[in-house]
């Protein structure tokens, strides 16, 4: 079930509304170094192919964390989304994570958004429900699935302000910070063309994963 969803703080949620479908129109190319703790541990990339009223993401997330020349966690993600109209209409996706597999197929219908995932039975959300692809400021105002597993995410969003964030080559931008709390614990920036600029989140074991923004 998607349960709650979306605790912005003052004005925020109008400015998000406002201006999601914009951030959605004239998206750039996106590349992320990943970080742990301070160390880069791969990278997240995201190309957008635009046709008509189209838009196309394809996303490649590549992590390898090693102690020396020893592999010990490896995770590879690649997913194809399309919107159309500043709305969400299909997305699949293949990650390997760590050697756990997972294929997940999603599309919008009229009524509801259904998500097929191999291992597992079909999910039904409500029709405004999108993946969790960070890309799009949608995120931080509706009802999400994980692109990953296909499972629903119950989480609040709290709007954190707008302060000075760094990138990849160390300059530094403002961008407005949203928490995602509950089910899924993560910190998503988006800068003042409401564009995704850094994200920081825990590790499983503890560490801190970053992203910087290098184009």
């Amino acid at each position: 079930m998607i349960g709650r969803r979306g605790v912005l703080a003052g004005g925020a949620a109008l400015t998000v509304a406002a201006n999601q479908q914009a951030a959605a129109a004239d998206q750039p190319d996106l590349r992320f170094e990943v970080m742990r703790n301070g160390s880069r541990i791969g990278h997240h990339a995201i190309r957008f192919r635009r046709e008509g009223a189209g838009l196309e993401a394809t996303i490649e997330v590549d992590i390898v964390v090693r102690f020396g020349p020893i592999v010990l966690y490896r995770y590879l993600m690649q997913v194809r989304e399309v919107w159309r109209d500043g709305a969400f209409v299909s997305l699949e996706s293949e990650t390997n994570d760590d050697g756990t597999r997972h294929r997940v197929k999603a599309m919008r219908v009229p009524d509801q958004v259904i998500v097929d995932v191999s291992g597992a039975p079909r999910a039904v959300f409500p029709p405004n429900t999108i993946p969790l692809t960070h890309w799009n400021n949608q995120c931080m105002s509706r009802p999400l699935f994980n692109p990953q597993d296909g499972v629903a995410i119950s989480s609040s969003v709290i709007a954190r302000g707008e302060a000075s964030i760094a990138l990849a080559d160390g300059r530094e931008v403002r961008a407005t910070r949203f928490s995602l709390i509950d089910d899924v614990v993560l910190d998503d920036w988006y800068d003042t063309s409401n564009h995704w600029t850094a994200l920081r989140a825990p590790g499983r074991d503890g560490s801190t994963i970053d992203y910087r923004r290098s184009v």
